[in-house]
């Protein structure tokens, strides 16, 4: 029986894998992060640039990308994200953040009313130059899929350089991220908007 159990949990580990191949992933559990004190929703809220990303399949060769946050009647976050996807055009997505009461830097995020919430965490933010996101899921503390996002408000600062961003990639190196796996995208040379999907 106990080899059963076993079978059967590396089986479930093994299609978990195969279905993040795409994310970045780590061994074990999720790293210990702390998310800013005294969180302002109202402050937060506009338009932040992309300036760096872990690798995800749903943001895959997407460049240009832009989040607006605006607040909702019940206090949510609508957020509209919208980037350029080369041989396909702009593209958005509509979502919901609902931040915790207790705690409004932990955002619980979703795209769809069938899909639960997903973190979508403010490590760190200046409200006015840049934000530090995180999101991270771990499976029984044996690996976990992290996100992460360094957003700006000046289109300038994201220009696929690092080095316009090294004081926030060494805030997320403090937190026990590994500051290797981000990516760098621009907001050089966008197509114009009306090449919209």
């Amino acid at each position: 029986m106990y080899a059963q159990i076993q079978y059967a949990c590396l089986l479930v580990a093994v299609c978990l894998v195969g279905s993040i191949n795409a994310q970045v992933y780590s061994r074990g559990p999720c790293p210990e992060v702390t998310v800013q004190e005294n969180f302002d929703v109202n402050r937060y809220l506009g338009i932040w640039y992309e300036a760096a990303r872990f690798y995800t399949t749903f943001q895959k060769d997407s460049r240009c990308v832009v989040a607006n946050y605006t607040l909702k009647d019940n206090g949510h976050i609508n957020v509209l994200n919208s980037g350029y996807f080369p041989g396909e055009g702009y593209g958005s997505d509509v979502g919901d953040g609902k931040p915790n009461p207790d705690n409004p830097a932990k955002i619980g995020l979703k795209f769809s009313t069938l899909q639960p919430r997903g973190k979508y965490w403010v490590l760190d933010t200046d409200y006015d130059t840049y934000t530090l996101v995180h999101s991270c899921s771990s499976f029984f503390d044996l690996f976990n899929v992290q996100l992460n996002w360094i957003l700006v408000r000046d289109s300038s600062l994201s220009t696929g350089d690092a080095s316009k961003i090294q004081p926030q990639l060494t805030k997320f190196e403090k937190q026990g991220i590994d500051i290797d796996r981000f990516q760098f995208y621009g907001h050089v040379n966008c197509p114009p908007k009306d090449t919209a999907v």
